[in-house]
């Protein structure tokens, strides 16, 4: 095989893999650039009838069942059909399968950046697909026995056209050389599968079904988070079983404590890239599937009937729910939210009715930050969502952050509180004996965890910057946002003042006509009402007067406020980023974890300099952390972000008084016109009924019909009796005031075109006081 290297069109690119009686070789051809994965056999005589028959049923399985989660067969080119014959001497079948170009989730896992987990995107991604290539063998009656990420591979998918195109990736799948059809009774007995993926039952050599399947996919999905096995990966299976067969139902992991005693616990590490809400539902779903009584693995809670309850109540069956489970997991849309504030990552589980106001409780209740204080930006618009926004439309299951939490009171906290993982803590300060500061185990965790640590400082780094960025963003926005509520407003106040210019003249109108009456000794009585009205209209006046004299300084505020330039903060925020990042300590970090895992024990002298080496890039990321920290809060894209953000938030409440100031000050007018027009008319209906017949009543109370009129006929002889002088005045008096408001009315269309003169008033100079707009 080593020596066939063309076969026509047909070039040998590489071996992809090769088992322990399999080989997997990637042919490409020459013209089309086709790519196949071809498995032969590599013995002859020496295989056993049990291998001849495993070899044919994966053929066999492979080539009947389609999924998109198992690797697909192809049709063997016959010119690479006839060509292989004479490297395939046991005359099996040969095996074409569909390329995948990603490799095999094994080398994923091996990766320094994969030392404690995968990112939460990928672990859905994998969990979706091989649960679902599960699901399928089973409702085929197919276990595979040999789940494990050496046998998962990484198929590309072409996202389309361009760099920036995305390329789909799906998990797939492999080498079911090891599955078998299980009978109806559900029992299998052969002894296969990798050691340290195998489930008890078939460790133990009992028999088995489905659920040896359950038990690998639990152990997979484990260390997809974790980047370790849960159960002391350190050890042998066979020193391993004993301990988990003794852990109970809600436990999901066994682990070597630094001191090397055996600890039980029922949740995932710590240190991993998932959100808390997926964490704690995959929690609740691996104490399924991590059940040690395979009749209870995967099964609902009525499995577990006692042979203490009557049998009558055992009638209700179990049922298999570990892959429904999933799905009712994986489905959740879970909300990430990035606190600049605080430098910490938060998410939240959300679903259709999900509003901003109910996300800013939440964040009020688990962060302690006020509702009141809390400004969310989202990064697709850069805009300040508002409180009654459907947040499920800002949801994007492939972004680290979705929203970007800002506080109005501050940009970045002082001192804030740094996460170290435990077992790095216990190396910088722990004065444990020096027998366990160099046992190999906990070496290795501590460079684990001291990559992981600077990995995530990173993480912190880069989502701080791009929340800087967004937050300048939204406040070219809102600056925008803020002018137009300013004209908004400033259109209410100039109505405003012409309502005021209406009621003044009316009141001023009436105290000239009230007071020539009492100089007159005249309806004293009958008009002291009056009075009270008169003061409100003044003391509307004056609000009026005060609201505009601290608007037109808001005006002044305002217009200074958008002039500002905050346009060269991304400019400055790359130039910061060039000069202060964590590339090069990243870099070290990396370089000496792979450098320990060289080591295979720690009696190699050297591996003692490594220590110290990774406890230094530790101290290194400390100092780089407090220092790009204390370097930002004096650079001016910082300080031109706090000042505009504080500003502007100060200006957006202003203005929000103020217009309910304004429509306050509005209903307060309309109210005190009603009650002017409600009291005229009263007192003209006072005088008309201590009037003794119409002759008595006043000229201007009179309803005058047309047709009454003659022409060259006086009105008197209509409407009234000759009466005394006095009478007469007194009559004109109240009839002059009534048309005189009347005339008022007719006037407030015309009023309303010295809007224009009224808005010159805005601009005048006042003392700046808004503190009467908290009232």
């Amino acid at each position: 095989m080593d020596k066939l290297v063309f076969i026509g069109e047909w070039v040998k690119d590489r071996v992809l893999g090769t088992g322990s009686f399999g080989i997997v070789v990637l042919w490409k051809h020459q013209k089309t650039q086709e790519r196949l994965a071809i498995k032969t056999c590599k013995w002859g005589d020496e295989l056993t009838e049990k291998h001849k028959e495993r070899w044919t049923k994966e053929v066999e399985i492979l080539q009947s069942y389609h999924n998109p989660n198992i690797v697909g067969t192809k049709p063997l080119p016959p010119e690479l059909k006839d060509g292989l014959q004479t490297v395939n001497p046991s005359k099996l079948p040969i095996l074409c399968m569909e390329f995948c170009a990603g490799g095999n989730l094994r080398q994923h896992l091996n990766l320094p950046e994969s030392c404690h987990g995968l990112r939460e995107v990928q672990v859905r991604q994998i969990l979706k697909d091989i649960g679902n290539a599960l699901q399928f063998l089973h409702s085929n009656k197919i276990t595979h026995r040999d789940v494990k990420p050496e046998n998962i591979v990484i198929h590309i998918l072409d996202g389309g056209n361009g760099l920036q195109a995305k390329k789909e990736v799906v998990y797939k799948l492999i080498d079911l050389g090891y599955a078998k059809e299980i009978d109806s009774n559900s029992v299998c007995a052969s002894f296969v599968g990798t050691l340290q993926y195998l489930a008890p039952e078939i460790f133990y050599s009992k028999t088995y079904s489905n659920s040896v399947d359950y038990w690998s996919f639990g152990l997979l999905a484990f260390e997809i988070i974790c980047g370790t096995r849960p159960f002391l990966p350190f050890m042998a299976p066979v020193q391993w079983m004993p301990h988990v067969k003794a852990k109970t139902h809600d436990d999901i992991c066994v682990y070597e404590t630094f001191h090397g005693d055996i600890k039980y616990s029922n949740e995932i590490f710590p240190e991993n890239h998932i959100s808390q809400p997926l964490k704690c539902l995959i929690e609740d779903w691996l104490k399924i599937a991590l059940e040690w009584d395979p009749k209870l693995r995967g099964r609902d809670a009525p499995s577990k009937v006692t042979f203490d309850i009557p049998s009558e109540e055992k009638s209700t069956s179990s049922k298999v729910i570990i892959f429904s489970l999933l799905e009712n997991i994986l489905s959740k849309k879970i909300l990430k939210v990035f606190s600049v504030a605080t430098l910490s990552h938060y998410a939240f589980e959300i679903d259709n009715t999900t509003t901003a106001q109910m996300l800013k409780s939440w964040i009020e209740k688990d962060i302690g930050l006020p509702i009141e204080d809390q400004i969310i930006i989202t990064q697709n618009n850069y805009v300040c969502i508002g409180i009654n926004e459907i947040l499920l439309k800002y949801w994007d299951e492939n972004s680290n952050n979705t929203m970007f939490l800002f506080s109005k009171s501050v940009l970045i906290t002082e001192n804030l509180e740094i996460k170290v993982p435990e077992l790095v803590q216990r190396y910088t300060k722990s004065t444990a004996s020096p027998e366990l500061m160099q046992n190999f185990k906990n070496c290795q965790n501590l460079h684990k965890n001291c990559f992981y640590f600077v990995m995530a400082q990173m993480e912190l780094y880069d989502s701080l910057i791009k929340g800087l960025f967004v937050r300048s963003e939204s406040l070219k926005n809102e600056s925008k946002d803020l002018l137009l509520r300013h004209n908004m407003v400033d259109k209410s106040l100039g109505k405003l003042l012409v309502k005021e210019e209406t009621i003044k003249q009316f009141s001023d109108q009436g105290k000239d006509h009230i007071k020539h009456l009492r100089e007159n000794g005249l309806a004293t009585n009958a008009l002291g009402g009056f009075e009270k009205l008169f003061k409100e209209v003044d003391d509307i006046t004056e609000d009026i007067n005060k609201l505009q004299n601290a608007w037109s300084q808001l005006t002044v505020r305002v217009e200074s406020a958008a002039k500002r330039r905050i346009e060269g903060i991304s400019t400055d925020l790359n130039t910061f980023v060039t000069k202060y990042n964590y590339q090069a300590l990243f870099t070290k970090a990396q370089n000496t974890y792979i450098a320990y895992k060289k080591i295979e024990n720690y009696n190699d002298y050297k591996s003692r300099e490594k220590v110290i080496d990774i406890i230094q890039v530790f101290k290194d990321c400390i100092k780089l952390r407090n220092k790009i920290l204390a370097e930002m809060r004096h650079q001016p894209f910082y300080l031109k972000i706090m000042d505009l953000s504080l500003e502007l938030s100060k200006i957006s409440e202003i203005i929000a008084n103020a217009s309910g100031y304004a429509d306050n000050i509005s209903a307060q007018a309309n109210t005190v016109m009603e009650k002017l027009s409600s009291c005229m008319w009263s007192t003209i209906s006072m005088l008309a009924s201590n009037t003794q017949n119409i002759d008595d009543l006043p000229y201007s109370v009179v309803s005058i019909q047309k047709s009454n009129f003659k022409i060259g006929e006086p009105v008197s002889r209509h409407c009234m009796k000759i009466i005394d002088t006095n009478k007469v005045q007194e009559d004109e008096e109240l009839k002059s005031l009534i048309e005189e408001s009347l005339k008022l009315r007719r006037s407030h269309i015309e009023l309303t075109e010295k809007l224009k003169i009224s808005k010159n008033v805005l601009h005048k100079k006042a003392n700046l006081d808004f503190s009467f707009l908290n009232d």
